[in-house]
């Protein structure tokens, strides 16, 4: 990937990042829990894929792109432990509800979620401005 391409990458995945916040935020104001939690996921990952773009580290599964943020960003001290663990738990309750038979989760802890998903995503935003 040239340094271009990168730059544009990683641009793009924090886009959507912000995109899956403003969905999220909208979710939850119509009654949508449930997926609100989704895309707070959602917006959590692709801010570690742009943090993996934005130094020329390709992701060549979902999987894959959380272990090496968690290699290359939480191991490193980059940022703190407890980014993996948000994104850890998001995963788990995208997981719940998506494919769980009954999920259900109080507004209160969706708002909690989406406001430490939008702290990630600026968490993210700050180390790419200052990366190299």
């Amino acid at each position: 990937m040239t340094n271009e391409g990168r730059e544009q990458s990683a641009a793009e995945e924090l886009a959507r990042a912000r995109e899956e916040l403003t969905g999220a935020t909208h979710l939850l104001g119509i009654g949508l829990g449930r997926i609100a939690l989704t895309r707070a996921y959602f917006a959590c990952f692709h801010a570690a894929r742009a943090a993996l773009f934005r130094r020329d580290i390709e992701p060549k599964s979902h999987s894959g792109a959380v272990t090496l943020f968690n290699l290359h960003f939480v191991k490193t001290g980059l940022v703190a432990i407890s980014a993996s663990a948000l994104l850890a738990r998001l995963q788990k309750y995208r997981e719940a509800a998506d494919y769980g038979d009954a999920f259900f989760v109080e507004d209160a802890t969706v708002r909690e979620e989406i406001a430490a998903a939008d702290a990630f995503v600026r968490e993210i935003e700050r180390l790419n401005a200052a990366a190299p």
